[in-house]
């Protein structure tokens, strides 16, 4: 009888080896790190996480291809890897599933994660978004829509972001095709917003409410934007002189009220100040950036100034009694006409620059661009013209910043502006 040589344990040990190397950088105290390190150590460790991440993937999809579960008498791959995992079983069923995905179909995603260019979240977004592409969409045409869509998720673009852009992933492989898929997707989630809509208040009997709710994305956006509007002001401001003072009648402790604390305040605001006399007009404006194509072929769809998108459907049905301005743009994205609906140029600009800007100019801002005040870089005070050219969106925190003599600011090739501290 032959007696087969015990193979040594190459792949656990490889990955204690890298427990070891994880172990030994916690030794090192955070407080002697210099801020590069800092922040070279904080990519470094989210690109680990998204490695290890991939590779209990990996292994869920090799145990799962094997039935190992049901050698093992469990009821499922869920099942038997939920308690090596401490986590739950509807948990790793999703683990499962997306595993068995990523090993099967989308191999550029699955690069990514595996190299550290991309975290869990990411990859979520862009298999689930490949999975509802439209009936006839071929296997070629479905690798360049997740190549697409890897390469944003690589070069920084954020999981709800992403989220967003998959709406037209289809966009690298036909236009006309992504038109068509987005206008569907945006259909599917407005009637399912409509259908999810809730609302739950209750008087708690001691001078207060409490209350949740879930409404549709475009109302989300719509009514988060006015909150941010009646938010209470900062504790520290200026008067008219110039000089600091202090507003001793906010809450709470810092520069400013707590975001949450806000919100609440806005929205107590909001609420005195409904109309007690009937429903009037919808107070919303609604931008729709469209091309000369998209007005032939009428699958274009809204973006609104907080950023959101909506279906054509669902912008007829604000246009009924909210302001509509039509953004038409030529090939090349240049704004052939920007509708007003009063003479003040002011808004005509803002609107002229919501076609090129959808948040904050500064790059990493993500703030709405209906949150944005609108900068002079060349200054108006020193000949600065009122026009597209000499217009940036910042929002309030980076506007002060534009004006703070501590930094300079400069503009990016990518359109975006960067603040940098004057050494």
């Amino acid at each position: 009888m032959t007696v087969q040589p015990i193979r040594p344990p190459v792949f656990t040990g490889h990955v204690a080896a890298a427990r070891g190397a994880v172990e030994s950088a916690a030794a090192v105290t955070a407080s002697t790190l210099t801020v590069d390190e800092l922040t070279d150590g904080i990519s470094e460790v989210a690109a680990l996480e998204s490695q290890a991440a991939a590779l209990k993937l990996a292994l869920l999809a090799e145990a799962d291809s094997r039935r190992i579960a049901r050698e093992l008498g469990a009821t499922g791959t869920d099942a038997w890897a939920a308690p090596l995992t401490g986590s739950t079983r509807a948990v790793m069923a999703g683990g499962v599933w997306l595993a068995r995905l990523l090993e099967e179909r989308y191999d550029a995603t699955r690069a990514a994660f595996a190299a550290g260019g991309i975290i869990e979240a990411q990859v979520r977004v862009i298999v689930q978004a490949a999975e509802k592409l439209p009936e006839g969409v071929t296997d070629e045409q479905r690798r360049v829509a997740e190549a697409g869509l890897v390469a944003k998720a690589v070069d920084g673009m954020d999981a709800r972001r992403l989220r967003q852009a998959a709406r037209r992933m289809l966009s690298v492989v036909s236009r006309e095709l992504a038109d068509r898929h987005e206008a569907d997707l945006l259909h599917a989630e407005e009637r399912r917003a409509e259908n999810e809509t809730w609302m739950r208040l209750s008087d708690n009997g001691d001078g207060t409410f409490s209350g949740r709710f879930t409404i549709p994305e475009l109302h989300g956006h719509l009514l988060l934007a006015a909150l941010e509007r009646l938010t209470a002001p900062n504790r520290l401001s200026r008067n008219k002189a110039g000089e600091v003072v202090e507003d001793d009648t906010l809450v709470g402790e810092g520069p400013t009220v707590p975001y949450p604390e806000r919100l609440g305040l806005g929205f107590t605001e909001l609420i005195e100040h409904l109309p007690a006399d009937g429903f009037g007009r919808n107070g919303a404006t609604v931008i729709v950036h469209l091309d000369y194509q998209h007005l032939l072929d009428g699958l274009a769809s809204a973006r609104l100034d907080t950023g959101t998108r909506i279906s054509a459907g669902e912008a007829r049905r604000l246009a009924c009694e909210a302001g509509l301005v039509p953004a038409v743009l030529g090939g090349r994205s240049e704004p052939l006409d920007v509708g007003f609906e009063q003479r003040l140029h002011n808004l005509a600009m803002r609107r002229g620059l919501s076609v090129e800007y959808d948040t904050c100019a500064v790059e990493g801002c993500e703030r709405p661009f209906a949150w944005c005040d609108i900068h002079h870089p060349h200054a108006w005070s020193r000949g600065g013209r009122t026009s597209l050219a000499n217009g940036l969106p910042l929002c309030p925190h980076h506007h002060r910043r534009a004006h703070d003599s501590r930094f300079d600011l400069s503009r990016l090739p990518s359109g975006e502006v960067r603040f940098t501290r004057r050494r």
